[in-house]
């Protein structure tokens, strides 16, 4: 087992805290978790369901389809998106907890963010 920045991705999944704001049951979910040469990690794409005000939902496993090192995603970052169906507008905050094959994690969360079918995205870094 490698440690440190040598150690190995091995799990990847993201919470969300929906605000004032709930997500619908059609709208599509994507989250994706990128290298800085934008080679992607790991990602999820559901619609994961209804996620009324005020309530928590997951952790959802996103499936990691590229090996990474700790070291590698220091300089990443993670994509969350939405996909409605007509009209949604979500207020949300979320969690990404990327676990390594040495027990360490990296994380990257942000709280107080919305998307809707005109602004679709946000991006953050991975601490």
């Amino acid at each position: 087992m490698a440690t440190g920045d040598f150690a190995i991705l091995t799990r990847a999944s993201v919470s969300f805290h929906t605000n004032g704001e709930d997500k619908d049951d059609n709208t599509q979910v994507e989250v994706t978790v990128r290298l800085m040469d934008q080679t992607v990690v790991a990602s999820i794409a559901d619609e994961l369901g209804h996620f009324d005000d005020h309530t928590d939902a997951g952790p959802f496993d996103l499936l990691i389809t590229q090996a990474a090192t700790r070291g590698m995603l220091k300089t990443g970052s993670v994509a969350v998106k939405i996909k409605p169906e007509g009209r949604d507008t979500w207020r949300f905050n979320f969690f990404l907890d990327l676990l390594f094959d040495d027990e360490a994690h990296l994380i990257a969360w942000a709280n107080g963010l919305e998307v809707s079918q005109s602004r679709r995205e946000q991006s953050f870094g991975i601490e």
